[in-house]
């Protein structure tokens, strides 16, 4: 068969396909400022990849515009099951766009349609009228297969960033068992689960590939099936034929919902303005500075910047024979990296061994299997040397080791993944690949510390062989924003507390949780009874799909002020909210989903987390993933078992102290409000926490211009929700919400309040000044937080950003008391031994585990310790409760 050749190559991107494949291939990171780019990166990243591969003569863009297409009108629930992206992505596609047009990129798009439709009709109007060109269209759904002919080819992004697979008709007919020209019909029979094509019930892969070697297009199908002599009559089962007549109406609307339209109007295509030269490439290194995507100028056409490149080092493994030479070099060094290497995590796994990073002597694996108990106790004994440093990535799990082994942890911590975490705070990405590509421009493949054939050293050891760059350029990061002091006081000595509390972990009682489980099924059902009876039918009520139905369809509840998505009204907590009152149904599903939640998150799932060697639960506390300092846990996370309602106190029931032991929950008082008053020098707040009155009871006498025996608990409720609102930037319609007032009542309440607190006023009015300025806002220890969204022409974006801003200093602060907090009782605590456990630390309290008869001493030392942590300009104040659960504790 004669080849075809071709003079030109028409390259067209399927913009959207290719922005969420990098978004989820790439972890997250941000600029300097905090802008999430991970998503820019990784698509310019995949398009300077296609332009040197393919080096195109017409290059274009196409992308999806919101709204929906005809095919929501054809079939509502098209697309309906997949998940909404992150805005997080979302906020990064305009970014794209406007770099592509500044760098003269053509873009076409259309409302109503799909990309896919403008790349059709585009390379239809190119099949028709340039025979000398070739279509290649980029994308990474196999979707667009349907259009590959001999002008047209596909090249798919298969796997990561930059496994792409060039399809033409013989590469499709060998991957998919047909040709391009079969796809559609292929989907009108099968369905497709990722865009919600329904296809034929009961029709599979392998009965519709049969269908397709004896009837191509579904006219075809449906003429064959009526005929009893037809071949297809005599290869499929009387079942089967029936299956396919019944769904003759699903098969017709899925071809229509598959089928590409290659008539879309209006798109004014003109290929004389899609030449590739007209690529500025200046503009797109001036994005790439502007973005910190350095590693990706390199890569631009022209002239190349030459780059040192890194030479990797290969891991020196200790032998045997000389266990003891290593041994003496360790001991000379007094900064090093250190990586435990543990098989079966670090509570119930074993120690293999170690890897060792010396800055001028080579990467070492030391094979504790190799190792004489002496040589081993060496090894721990210059690991908690007062005068040496370790360094690494999440130091905390190296730790936890060396506090099982020698019970001590070491002196001095550089934990680069904190460092990042402090230096880069908006950034969600602290793990050392995303580190080691962000600031050094090397793109690394994560790797598992094992894997099917034991420990992967080699792979370990290819991404450690950084963190002595890493180590460098964070201390200058932090020296640079005068965050040392946070980072070496605060945040590396909390990592031995946290260490030794993942290590104590937690019981729980299990039969409690058993019978839970049992009683909250028993009201899951009953609830689920009560709502068919209200909605006057049965339905999945876990479905926000068939719950849109019955509310907004059968019910016809309100919309006016529900949010609506793509696929419809939203079924949200939030938007559920909103129509209290109209309908008994709507507490009986708030009541469901809470119930359900805790039933699938803690009741059922807690007993499975409990370690088989310890007998109790650890859960993990994560130092590096709130913009605030705030500390989160997760295994399970303990921040979200609610604290008001009788579930979640109940859950909290099950959380036991050991036997002979009783726990202390040490709680601190009203910390940010208090914090609010130190930092603003409010006269008037300062004055009521000088005078220990309730801090709501005496808003609420202000506000009202009542006395403080005049005011009643509905004025104190609202009063306390303007407090905490203040705090989180709440204006008017928030506060509504909140508590029912009507918009106007609520500002005027805030206009009284920050009258009545003129001083809160002035200081939260600076915080946001400054922050404009400055560009971030700070606590009062020095954390930072960025916030590129006050710059924002986005209003919804820009008041998200006052709020986070005023938030923040308060909320940090308050944290970084609390992490000061630890440290303090932990040393305390110390001379106890294990008589005194530091267990928990959830929101504003700290969970001791403490000898019954030590009790009421401990309760008072932890008390007095948390109290002078820092000076404020008001008395702080913690309460610390005893009881035997975690539930008696409030």
């Amino acid at each position: 068969m004669k080849e075809h050749s071709f003079s030109k190559k028409f390259v067209i991107v399927d913009g959207h396909a290719l922005i969420h494949r990098a978004y989820h291939a790439i972890p997250a990171f941000t600029t300097e400022d905090g802008l999430m780019v991970n998503a820019v990166y990784g698509f310019f990243s995949i398009l300077l990849k296609v332009l040197s591969d393919i080096e195109p003569t017409h290059f274009v863009v196409s992308f999806d515009v919101g709204g929906g297409t005809f095919r929501n009108e054809v079939y509502t629930e098209y697309k309906a099951t997949r998940e909404k992206a992150d805005d997080d992505l979302y906020n990064q596609i305009p970014l794209i766009q406007e770099v592509l047009k500044d760098a003269g990129v053509v873009i076409y798009s259309k409302k109503g349609y799909e990309a896919d439709d403008v790349i059709g009709t585009i390379v239809k109007e190119i099949e028709e009228k340039y025979s000398d060109t070739q279509c290649i269209i980029v994308t990474g759904d196999k979707d667009l297969l349907q259009l590959v002919s001999i002008q047209t080819n596909v090249y798919l992004l298969k796997t990561g960033m930059s496994n792409f697979l060039l399809f033409d008709p013989k590469k499709v007919k060998e991957v998919l068992g047909f040709g391009p020209e079969l796809l559609v019909t292929y989907k009108a029979l099968r369905g497709d689960s990722s865009d919600n094509i329904p296809g034929i019930v009961g029709v599979g892969d392998k009965t519709a590939k049969i269908i397709l070697d004896h009837a191509k297009t579904v006219g075809e199908i449906y003429r064959q099936i009526q005929d009893e002599a037809s071949i297809l009559v005599s290869v499929l089962s009387k079942k089967m034929r029936e299956k396919i007549i019944d769904g003759k109406e699903s098969a017709e609307m899925s071809y229509t919902l598959a089928k590409i339209d290659q008539f879309v109007p209006s798109l004014n295509f003109d290929i004389e303005k899609t030449v590739s030269t007209v690529i500025n490439y200046k503009k797109l290194e001036e994005a790439f500075r502007r973005f910190e995507f350095f590693s990706l100028i390199k890569r631009l056409p022209g002239e190349k910047k030459v780059r040192k490149e890194h030479i990797e080092k290969t891991v020196s493994r200790v032998s045997a024979e000389n266990v003891e030479i290593f041994l003496s070099l360790l001991e000379q060094e007094t900064v090093f990296v250190c990586k435990e290497v543990v098989d079966g995590g670090v509570v119930s796994g074993y120690i293999e061994g170690m890897i060792f990073v010396f800055e001028k002597s080579g990467m070492h694996y030391l094979d504790f299997s190799y190792c004489k108990p002496a040589d081993r106790a060496r090894v721990f004994a210059h690991l908690t040397n007062s005068n040496i440093s370790v360094v690494g990535h999440n130091v905390k799990e190296l730790v936890k080791v060396i506090l099982q082994e020698k019970q001590q942890a070491p002196t001095h911590i550089f934990d680069i993944m904190i460092a990042s975490y402090i230096v880069k705070a908006n950034s969600r990405a602290h793990d050392l690949p995303a580190l080691i590509l962000r600031e050094l421009d090397i793109q690394i493949v994560e790797q598992k510390q094992q894997t099917l054939f034991g420990a992967d050293i080699e792979g370990l050891a290819k991404q450690y062989q950084y963190v002595f760059e890493l180590y460098h350029h964070y201390q200058t990061a932090l020296k640079r924003t005068k965050q040392e002091s946070l980072f070496q006081e605060v945040e590396m000595a909390l990592i031995p507390v946290l260490a030794q509390m993942e290590l104590h972990g937690i019981s729980i009682d299990a039969p409690y949780l058993s019978d839970m489980s049992v009683e909250i099924h028993k009201q899951l059902d009953q609830l689920t009874q009560n709502i068919y009876q209200l909605a006057g039918k049965e339905f999945n009520v876990a479905s926000s799909v068939q719950l849109r139905e019955i509310l907004f369809v059968e019910l016809a509840l309100p919309t006016r002020g529900i949010k609506k998505g793509k696929t419809g009204y939203s079924t949200a907590a939030a938007e559920l909210e909103k129509l209290r009152g109209e309908h008994e149904i709507i507490e009986y599903i708030e009541t469901f989903r809470e119930l359900s939640k805790l039933q699938n998150t803690y009741i059922d799932v807690l007993p499975t987390l409990v370690n088989k060697k310890t007998g109790r639960i650890h859960t993990t506390f994560n130092q590096s993933v709130t913009a605030t300092g705030r500390l989160s846990s997760s295994d399970p996370n303990l921040q979200n078992i609610p604290i008001r309602t009788e579930a979640g106190k109940k859950i909290r029931k099950a959380f036991v102290a050991a036997s002979g032991t009783v726990f202390i929950a040490a709680d601190y008082s009203q910390i940010e409000l208090r914090v609010v008053a130190s930092l603003s020098k409010d006269k008037k707040m300062l004055e009521i926490f000088h005078r220990d009155e309730d801090i709501h009871t005496a808003t609420a006498a202000i506000i009202h211009g009542v006395g403080i025996a005049d005011v009643t608990p509905e004025l104190r409720r609202s009063a306390k929700e303007i407090n905490f609102g203040v705090l989180y930037g709440m204006g008017a319609y928030g506060l509504s919400a909140r508590t029912g007032l009507s918009v106007v009542q609520s500002q005027e309440f805030i206009d009284a309040y920050f009258a009545g607190f003129s001083g809160v006023k002035t200081y939260l009015d600076t915080v946001l000044e400054e922050a404009k300025e400055s560009g971030y806002v700070e606590t009062l220890l020095g954390r930072r937080r960025y916030v590129p969204e006050l710059h924002a022409k986005n209003r919804q974006i820009r008041t998200s950003g006052e709020r986070m801003a005023i938030n923040m200093p308060v909320q940090g602060t308050a944290a970084d008391m609390m992490k000061l907090a630890m440290i303090a009782v932990y040393k305390k605590i110390a001379p106890f031994g294990d008589k005194v456990k530091m267990l928990l630390q959830v929101h504003d309290e700290i969970v001791l585990e403490v000898k019954e008869s030590l009790a009421e001493k401990i309760a008072r030392l932890v008390e007095k310790e948390m109290e002078c942590v820092v000076d404020m300009d008001v008395p702080i104040k913690v309460e610390a409760h005893i009881g035997k659960d975690w539930g008696e504790l409030k």
